[in-house]
């Protein structure tokens, strides 16, 4: 990113308490700004005061708080190298010998440095000089090359192309956030350095645990600039470095250094940045909407070059949230899908105050090889509840049945699913993180509301007989489709009493579903599509039990013919 004589400005932002605001407003904490303050000729500005700077937001001067230069204080710095995303060979001698050679040349005494190589384990108190040379000498670039290496790999990930992509993706995301919130406390000079040739989100959105919007939130809620630099000696006509990842580099007021850029060159840029830092704060607008916020940053000095982010992200009201405690033990691994299964929970009461749970799965599509499924499942505490070997559904035999069932405590569990092929060749794996429901409340609980999508007439009558049939998941079908409509619901041990209303796009009442014969504790419904137009609408699900009511609400597209 150019500098700019005077460029927009914005902040990345944790607020956590605050001075009292005008006439009953909530308190609000002043906002923290990273600045890069230099004159013309690159030199740090070293005395800027509150009368100096200017900041607006939506158009509104908001007051300075206070403005606080920190050129010579210690720095914190973490430097991620991202072997998976970075060619072997010519372009990972030169990402050794330049983060080589900035940690030599600019590294002053009572700075701090991490060096980050996912997949191995990160840990933020290994801040010495010593380790951080030996991490970058034993970083080797291998981007393309799937071969597992290690344990972890070799037990963790597949080595599909483009299912080892994906979880490559997935790890290198949750580090550079696991790095980026671990940066939090306290307010100061501080850099997040990325090497990478970058990737490609390469799933759908809501198989993604974290994502590059996150990240970017993660940095700016940390105050911490985030640079990324792309060790390919030439540019390639396509990068995966897009929009995206400039996103992350702009909203945190670091910089993206493309492919062809010279590394040294890069890293003296950062090293400036470093010693021309300020970090201003000022009085935000009162909204607690959890949004992000532009802002506009102006130094009235002749000549100044200001470089900053360019938005915080505003609170959320602490009424709308609770943030869970939960035990991050070494065994919780980040929850991801390989897309080679259709995995398939089903919820029921148990005994002694536990649920029942079962498991099955069937190939995620035509096409997959997936031939047994290994399961474990834990409590977030690490108890074990059980482990198994399960084939596909209607591919069981007596000594491998098709299913397991298991009781577990009410809370969030951790499923780790192996999935091997015909030769028990390991494709890939599965990390699911379930919320398992309670049923000793006082009201109903729907357990499970299932789309069963039958192929033919025939498939229609035989699939209302199968207990085990497969739920789909998707949620566009069109006119000709003929669902069975599945929904389990339970006041303690006993079922409740089930209706569902099919409503408009206006939540205008079209139909009460007509009611199928019950199957292995379901209720079912008739949800045929024929007579109505494309559009959007709804599933009213109620749930009734001791004269207490519960209801849920889905939504769907008939698309097509």
């Amino acid at each position: 990113m150019a500098h700019m004589p005077v460029s927009r400005a914005a902040v990345a932002l944790l607020t956590i308490s605050l001075a009292p605001g005008l006439r009953g407003e909530a308190p609000r904490v002043p906002i923290p700004v990273p600045l890069v303050v230099t004159d013309a000729r690159g030199q740090s500005i070293p005395d800027l005061g509150a009368a100096d700077v200017e900041i607006t937001e939506n158009g509104s001067a908001r007051s300075i708080a206070s403005v606080q230069f920190h050129g010579p204080a210690p720095r914190r710095i973490a430097i991620l190298l991202d072997a998976y995303h970075v060619t072997a060979g010519a372009h990972t001698e030169r990402a050794r010998a330049s983060v080589s050679a900035f940690i030599d040349r600019y590294i002053r005494p009572g700075d701090t440095v991490s060096v980050v190589r996912p997949p191995a384990k990160y840990d933020p108190d290994v801040l010495d000089l010593a380790s951080a040379r030996a991490a970058v000498q034993q970083f080797t670039g291998r981007r393309g090359e799937y071969t597992p290496q290690g344990p972890f790999e070799a037990e963790f990930m597949g080595s599909a192309p483009l299912f080892a992509a994906r979880q490559r993706a997935q790890i290198v995301r949750a580090a550079l956030e696991s790095v980026a919130t671990s940066m939090r406390p306290p307010d100061g000079v501080k850099a997040l350095i990325i090497v990478t040739e970058g990737f490609e989100q390469g799933e759908p959105s809501r198989a993604r645990t974290t994502t590059l919007r996150a990240i970017g939130r993660a940095a700016r809620v940390s105050n911490v600039p985030v640079y990324i630099l792309d060790p390919s000696a030439s540019r390639p006509e396509t990068s995966p470095l897009n929009d995206a990842w400039r996103g992350i580099a702009a909203q945190t007021g670091g910089m993206l250094f493309e492919a062809g850029s010279p590394m040294d060159g890069a890293f003296t840029r950062i090293a400036a940045d470093l010693g021309a830092r300020y970090v201003i704060q000022f009085d935000p607008s009162s909204k607690e909407d959890g949004g992000f916020h532009g802002i506009e940053v102006r130094v009235k000095r002749k000549n100044a070059v200001v470089r900053a982010p360019t938005g915080y992200w505003a609170p959320f009201a602490a009424s709308r949230f609770a943030v869970p405690s939960l035990n991050r033990a070494e065994f919780l691994r980040t929850a991801h899908t390989s897309g080679l299964i259709q995995p398939w929970l089903r919820m029921a009461p148990g005994t002694a105050g536990r649920t029942r749970v079962t498991f099955a799965w069937a190939p995620g599509s035509a096409g997959s090889s997936a031939a047994l499924v290994t399961m474990e499942a834990v409590t977030f505490d690490g108890n074990k509840l059980h482990a198994a070997a399960i084939p596909a559904l209607r591919s069981s035999t007596p000594d491998e049945p098709e299913e397991v069932t298991f009781d577990a405590p009410p809370g969030p569990i951790q499923l780790s699913l192996g999935i091997q092929g015909g030769n028990d060749t390991l494709l890939g794996t599965d990390i699911q993180h379930v919320n398992v429901p309670r049923f000793d409340t006082r009201k109903p609980v729907i357990a499970a509301v299932e789309f069963v999508r039958p192929g033919s007439p025939a498939e229609f009558l035989a699939m209302q007989k199968a207990r085990l049939a497969m739920p789909t998941d998707v949620r566009e079908f069109f006119r000709h489709d003929r669902l069975i409509l599945r929904v389990r619901a339970f006041l303690g041990p006993e079922p409740a009493d089930v209706t569902v209303r099919l409503l408009d796009y206006a939540r205008k009442e079209v139909l009460q579903l007509p009611v199928l014969p019950e199957v292995g504790g379901f209720s079912q419904f008739d949800l045929r599509f024929a007579p109505y137009a494309r559009g959007e609408y709804f599933l009213d699900v109620r749930a009734v039990a001791g004269g207490v009511e519960t209801n849920q609400r889905l939504s769907f597209r008939l698309v097509g013919r």
